[in-house]
This record gives C-alpha cells, structure tokens and sequence, in this order.
C-alpha cells in the first residue's frame, strides 16, 4: 500500500542550486541534491513519527548543513524537536534536549541561522523566542518584550530579524548587528565597541514632537543615525569622537555632558515640543547604547540651548568611532549610505558634499552672530538702565539684531533670518541654488555692519 506525505515546508539551498529540503506533515524529512530527480529519505531515526515539520533550514553558510523544527503537541507530546545536519542529512543530533535552555515542554516551530554569523541560530516555540550563539549546543530566552504566544516564522532581512506570531501580529527587531560580534572579550567582562551597522542619510530626527510628547499609541520608528552599542568592565568618564575619512574629529560626546532636554515653545500654529543640549554618552557597567543623529556640531551658543546639536549632516563616505574611557581606547570603522529614494532623484555624493560645505558656512555665521549678541548682552548688562545715547545705540543694535518678543507675530529680524537660511538649506538633500549663497552674502554683509557698529559704539560712548 503505498503512503502519501503532504509537504508541509521547502527550501533550496542559497550555497549549492538543486539541493531542496523538504518536511511533511506527518514527520518525514526528505532532500534532492540533483533538482528532484532524486530524493532521499533523511528522516532522524531517534524522531517519532507523526510530528508536523513546520520549517526547513538550509544553511546559508554550508551547503551541506541543514536544520527543522518539528512539534508534536497534536499528539499530546510536548517536547520540542529541532535537528542538524551537516553531511546532507546523512546523520543528525539534536539541538533541544529538555535541558540545555529551551524547557522540555516548549514545542518547537521554526528555526532560522543568521546569515552574517554562522552557527547564530534563532528558534520559534509555542510560548516564545529562544537565541542560540553555539550552534544549538545551549539555548537562551530571546523573549525581550514579545508577548507569549506561539511564533510561527522568521525571517533574517537586512540584519533585522522579522516573525509572524499566532493572533498577535507581525514583529521586527531592528540591528541584529550587536549578536553578530558578541565576544569572549565581552563574556570576561572586558571593554568593547560592537561592530555597528552601517547607518543610512535620511530626512527626520530634528528632535520635534509636534504639540507634545509621544504616547503609547505613537509608531515605534527605528532609531535615525549611527547606533553604536558597546560594553564597559566598569562606570568612568568618557568621550566619543566621531572622525572622518581625512582624520577629523567631526563630533564629540562626553559622559559629562548635560543630556538631551526638551522644552515648550510656541510654533507657528501650536506649541511645539523642542529637543536640545549636546546628548549625555551614557557609561554604565555592562551594556550600553548611544545614537549618533549623523550630525556636525551645531553653532556655538552662550547657553544651554546651542549644546552643539542641529549642525549640518554628514554625506555619505566612510567614518571611524573611537571611544576612550581612562586609559582605554577603540576604534570602529562605519559607513554613512546615501538614501537610496535620494539617489534615484538624481543627487550625487558631490552634491551633497557641496551642500554640506554651505551648511558649514550658514553654521559658522550663525556662530559669528550669537557672540555678537552675547557681546550685546554683555555690554547691557554692564551699562543697566538708562536712556544715555549709549543706551539708544545698544538699543538700535539689538532691534537690527533680534526679534522684538513682546509682539506675538513678530518681524524676523538678522539672527531668526540666518536661522530660517539654515533650516531651510539643512532640511533639503539636493545641489544648493544660486539664491541660498545669493542670500548668505546678503546677511553675511549684515552681519559685518552690525558687528562694526556694536565695536564703534563701544569704543565711542554711543556719541
């Protein structure tokens, strides 16, 4: 009498074109290595028969490596069932024995092997998700915050990690970078930067929350910039420097910085939630996370709120990340991408490059005109009140210079029209036109005349 299986999982190998693995719903397990002309019967002989063989692996390191997942709760038999393969299924072992981290009574549905780090095997049961970094020797929890529920595929993309659940939705979690160059290193306890992913030049990120600050219901989006993850023996003082190609050191944090704020101030419509301050770089025994915004420094300010955030962004091009902490010292190389949506419009790397040379110079300018505006402030300070003709021509200055507060919809005066020239030039990636540095030398000029006056007035008494 002969017997039919229903396949129930299939896949070809990525290494070897013709080898194709399938699983049935009934237990058997079966592989081509000629394109199914031939198959053979590779079923473990220690496996009960009956089980559903819910996934298939082949190996994206090895061709003749392979793995399944197989569970048999259907039939009242609770344990989990994943198996390996490294001769084409010629012979087997077992990768959940009950004891060596999946519990014995967690069936066992999917199982995946990370395709940047061989033997980083990731594993489905019907109550949640288990991570292995030795091949299946020893399992751990790989839970984080997934609700309990049987997860029924998964799919490594892009050095993310995507699963489908039973009745609980579709998951992702981003950068699986940090597993990847999990060490002995970090085992012992030793300091050590992860190797970070490579970060993409994207629009967003400006640290604005529109009328408050994102509730429960808010989307989850993925971090904007560099995310660099790395791990300290001990807490301490530390700085990261951020170095370009030629060597520069582009951007700084420090353990000992303030940290991010943020603050209500009214925007055109409704007040608006605004970040500022130079973010604090965290420094904890054990594992930390620092996201790098891809940005220059910001313009010199006198308080708090220039912090060096808001500078111009990085192009595309290679970058290293260099973390001291004491005596200790590492270096990481990165890449910056270029938005690929960017790309297609026709904007080239020297594109970018020249917008960022005009960023600089919109930056430094707004540097030059808040010292002019603290040497302002100073010089009023100083003088107190009055109506001198000293006090006439600081008042004169300071009209030309900033806005008049008292009036709600206020003029832009020099200050707020450099900062309006550097949002809009920092907002697009594309070549600068003729009006942006048509409109630079205009308050550049500017600049210079209310800077020369402010020195003259000074020197003469405002007479």
């Amino acid at each position: 009498e002969e017997f039919y299986s229903t396949i129930y999982a299939i896949q070809e190998s990525i290494l070897e074109p013709g080898v194709i693995w399938v699983g049935a719903n009934d237990g058997p397990v079966h592989v081509t290595r000629d394109g199914g002309n031939t198959w053979t019967d590779v079923t473990p002989p220690d496996l009960p028969s009956g089980g559903r063989v819910q996934t298939v692996e082949s190996s994206p390191h090895d061709p003749g490596k392979a793995y399944f997942a197989t569970y048999r709760y259907l039939l009242d038999d609770w344990e989990p069932y994943i198996y390996k393969t490294t001769d084409y299924g010629q012979t087997w072992s077992r990768l959940t024995t009950g004891a060596n981290g999946i519990p014995g009574d967690f069936p066992t549905r999917v199982i995946r092997e990370d395709p940047d780090r061989a033997g980083l095997l990731y594993a489905g049961t019907e109550f949640g998700m288990f991570v292995s970094f030795d091949d299946g020797l020893s399992w751990q929890s790989f839970q984080q915050n997934l609700p309990v529920t049987p997860i029924t595929d998964i799919k490594v993309h892009h050095q993310d990690v995507v699963l489908s659940t039973m009745g609980r939705s579709f998951w992702i979690m981003d950068d699986l970078t940090p597993l990847h160059d999990l060490s002995a290193v970090i085992a012992a306890g030793g300091n050590h930067i992860l190797q970070p992913k490579a970060a993409y030049r994207m629009p967003g990120g400006r640290g604005r929350f529109g009328s408050g600050a994102p509730s429960p219901t808010t989307p989850q989006y993925g971090q904007n910039g560099l995310v660099l993850d790395y791990y300290l023996a001990g807490s301490g003082e530390a700085q990261l420097e951020i170095i370009d190609a030629e060597g520069n050191a582009i951007r700084r944090f420090s353990s000992n910085a303030p940290g991010r704020q943020t603050a209500m101030t009214q925007g055109m419509r409704a007040p608006e939630m605004i970040a500022f301050g130079t973010p604090h770089l965290p420094t904890e025994a054990g594992h930390n996370r620092f996201v790098w915004d891809l940005r220059h420094h910001g313009a010199w300010s006198s308080n708090a709120r220039g912090g060096g955030r808001g500078g111009p962004t990085a192009v595309p091009g290679n970058y290293e990340a260099r973390l001291t902490v004491g005596s200790w010292t590492e270096t990481v190389p990165f890449a910056i991408l270029m938005d690929p949506r960017v790309e297609a419009d026709g904007v080239t790397l020297a594109d970018l490059e020249e917008l960022l040379e005009l960023n600089i110079e919109i930056r430094d300018l707004m540097s030059r005109a808040r010292l002019v505006q603290a040497q302002l402030e100073e010089a009023q300070g100083a003088l107190g009140d009055g109506d001198s003709s000293l006090h006439r021509a600081l008042a004169e200055i300071d009209a030309a210079l900033n806005d008049d507060r008292s009036i709600r919809y206020q003029q832009p005066m020099l200050v707020s029209q450099i900062s309006y020239l550097q949002g809009m030039v920092g907002r697009a990636d594309q070549k600068p036109g003729r009006d942006a540095y048509v409109r630079l030398e205009q308050l550049r000029s500017g600049l210079e005349e209310l800077d020369a006056k402010l020195a003259e007035v000074m020197e003469t008494g405002g007479n």
